[in-house]
């Protein structure tokens, strides 16, 4: 009788081995596999990134449409640009440049008046 009964225990312990070894292998092919936790999680990732740079062109293609609005609408805009970045001057303006006085009389032409 106790025999049996140890033979009953070794059979059910060999069962749930076998199942607790199926779910594991099934739980690691799960994770690991080609469509596993793993790529969903380095997805997830990606596309918070691409989300991100997304939001980033979106903001300078705001700007650009912006500044092309200005470019093609706004003369004082254009003037401004001419002066700070270009640093060109009116026609017959003054300029002061190492302490002597030019005068511009055509473009881009400079003479000691």
């Amino acid at each position: 009788m106790l025999g049996t009964f140890v033979k009953m225990k070794r059979e059910k312990n060999k069962k749930y081995q076998s199942i607790l070894l199926i779910i594991f292998l099934g739980l690691l092919w799960i994770i690991f596999n080609q469509s596993g936790l793993i790529k969903l999680v380095q997805l997830n990732n990606e596309k918070q990134s691409l989300i991100s740079e997304i939001y980033i062109l979106e903001k300078e293609e705001k700007f650009i449409k912006n500044n092309i609005h200005h470019l093609t609408s706004n003369l004082e805009y254009i003037e401004f640009l001419a002066y700070s970045k270009y640093q060109m001057v009116h026609k017959d303006e003054k300029i002061y440049p190492h302490n002597k006085i030019y005068k511009i009389k055509d473009k881009k032409i400079l003479t000691n008046p």
